[in-house]
């Protein structure tokens, strides 16, 4: 592209939103999955070896800590009557540092991060088909079925 200042498969910048005259916080969302890689030490039979592949884990869920998770203070969301979506209210002017946690199908930990300052809620949006599965015991959300977490 002759003049342009991107490469033809680079994403372009957005511009910057805005709320009466000042810029506004930025959406704050837990990846849809995570891909783990397969750790070294399986111990196969003799004649096998490991054929080793990522494997992808889809969000279930997430939930929200009063400072640091390893202090144990989790937040209770507010959940609408079907249970499909849940929200915490926050103040945006509050000095309190919160922690989103988002959980994934079939890991027993998650990812955590400190919400930036601004934000006025997080919500936690399901949406199951049918037809489910389950693995390692647990219901399984997998490509199909959606679950969305996104702080405003």
């Amino acid at each position: 592209m002759a003049g342009s200042a991107h490469a033809p498969d680079a994403p372009r910048p957005r511009p910057a939103r805005c709320a009466a005259g000042r810029a506004a916080a930025a959406d704050f969302a837990c990846p849809p999955f995570v891909d783990v890689e397969p750790r070294p030490g399986l111990r196969v039979p003799e004649g096998w070896r490991p054929c080793p592949q990522p494997e992808r884990h889809w969000l279930r869920g997430a939930s929200l800590f009063d400072g640091d998770p390893a202090g144990l203070a989790q937040l209770r969301d507010d959940t609408d009557r079907g249970g499909r979506r849940a929200w915490w209210d926050l103040d945006p002017r509050s000095p309190q540092t919160w922690h989103l946690v988002c959980l994934y199908e079939g890991l027993e930990s998650g990812l955590t991060a400190p919400l930036p300052a601004g934000l006025r809620r997080c919500t936690r949006e399901t949406w199951r088909e049918a037809a489910r599965g389950a693995r390692h015991g647990r219901v399984v959300i997998g490509p199909d079925d959606r679950v969305r977490v996104v702080c405003r």
